[in-house]
């Protein structure tokens, strides 16, 4: 004796509804921990453009060294390409132009040909002991994490710890 048609589609409308709630959780929680980087890079955008003169944003990075930093890359009002390394915690916004010292392009140049990495996981803008530095993440070939901290102005590499 067959089952009734209805019978099959009780369990496939149930599975359905649970993978949908499934989803829709997982999208839920994302969005929830996202929200506040978002709302960061925001809101360090809008301080760029408002105390330093930024007109256009190419792209927002953020580093933690002792402190946390967003940096803007962007063009002020005089047409110069510039960053704008903005505290998280308060504190005065420090504007450099990016003619004087490594770009973050540079940066990642010098770190692949001489750290041949798997992956560069982040670069950005920080203050190291009062300076401007790059601060670049990466994974070893052999997958072991590393930081290599670069003074802004000159290239000079200030710390790395390797192989963690």
């Amino acid at each position: 004796m067959k089952k009734p048609r209805s019978s099959y589609r009780r369990p496939i409308i149930l599975t359905l509804v649970v993978v949908l709630v499934v989803m829709l959780a997982g999208v839920f929680i994302l969005n929830r921990s996202i929200a506040p980087n978002a709302r960061a890079e925001n809101q360090a955008s809008s301080l760029a453009k408002k105390y330093a003169g930024v007109t256009e944003v190419s792209d927002v990075y953020w580093t933690n060294l002792h402190k946390t930093y967003y940096t803007v890359d962007g063009v002020n009002k005089e047409k110069q390409a510039v960053y704008v390394v903005v505290p998280q915690k308060g504190g005065n916004l420090v504007v450099l132009k990016q003619k004087d010292g490594l770009t973050r392009n540079q940066v990642l140049q010098r770190i692949w040909s001489s750290r041949n990495p798997k992956k560069v996981l982040r670069a950005s803008i920080g203050i190291f002991n009062g300076k401007p530095a790059w601060v670049v993440t990466y994974l070893s070939q052999k997958g072991k994490l590393n930081y290599e901290t670069i003074r802004f102005t000159t290239g000079k590499s200030l710390q790395k710890i390797i192989n963690l």
